[in-house]
């Protein structure tokens, strides 16, 4: 098997991987305060999430979002509660969708893009040491001899105009 061939088993084999993992963790959202209040809106303003925002309406909501938590209750549970109350409006990432698994997937593929970019710079550089190397040669014909002992002649007298004092 030759190695562009490996490498691209190799590629696909990690877009595999990384496209499982991907919906894995879609599928498997982490539970935290953290997590739920980055992904609603303050119904106060509609302008920053949970997380960052500060008002009295904000700071309770976030309080009760650690305690439904603790609680054990889930993400999705806690949010569809929220838009219940609030309505849509509140989800500033719409139902079901999870953009860090995206930005993981995108992430992955920009470094494969990056790797398969060297690799193949690699390869060409590889490829150029192993073809002989071909000097330039000038050719022996009277006008290249005298053409060279011209700029020798005037190198020469352009080189000592410089070494005299002035």
């Amino acid at each position: 098997m030759s190695f562009g061939r490996r490498a691209w088993l190799s590629v696909l084999a990690l877009v595999l991987v990384l496209v499982t993992l991907g919906r894995v963790a879609a599928a498997a959202p982490a539970v935290s305060a953290a997590y739920v209040t980055g992904r609603l809106l303050a119904p106060c303003c509609w302008t920053q999430t949970l997380d960052i925002h500060e008002s009295e309406l904000s700071t309770t909501l976030r309080n009760e979002i650690d305690e439904r938590v603790r609680r054990g209750e889930s993400a999705t549970q806690i949010e569809d509660d929220m838009a219940s109350r609030y309505g849509e409006r509140i989800r500033a990432v719409p139902r079901g969708e999870e953009p860090r698994a995206k930005v993981a997937l995108v992430s992955a593929l920009v470094v494969l893009l990056g790797l398969g970019a060297m690799g193949a710079t690699l390869a060409r550089w590889l490829r150029r040491g192993r073809e002989p190397v071909v000097a330039r040669t000038r050719g022996t014909s009277d006008a290249d001899r005298r053409a060279e002992a011209s700029y020798d002649a005037r190198l020469d007298a352009e080189l000592e105009r410089l070494d005299e004092p002035t």
